[in-house]
């Protein structure tokens, strides 16, 4: 499965970014372990919640215009087989 399987293609970049985000804030998690810094750990958890909801929003945006396009085609073809 590629990634357009999960998300729009006018969303991609934003979702690469957001993934990107996603990668530094673990670090930065992996450093405020390393050094109990409290303050940049909880920097890294908000970076985290706040990257994976829009991640989780872009693919609810590509599901919903699934959802419609195949929505479309069954009731065309509803009336197709009607008439």
């Amino acid at each position: 499965m590629s990634m357009l399987d999960h998300y729009r293609m006018e969303d991609m970049d934003k979702v690469l970014e957001h993934i990107e985000n996603l990668m530094k804030a673990g670090l930065d998690g992996l450093k405020a372990a390393e050094t109990a810094n409290p303050d940049l750990a909880k920097n890294a958890q908000f970076q985290i919640e706040h990257s994976m909801k829009a991640i989780l929003s872009y693919n609810k945006k590509k599901l919903d215009q699934d959802n419609r396009f195949n929505s479309v085609n069954s009731n065309e073809q509803t009336r197709r087989n009607w008439f």
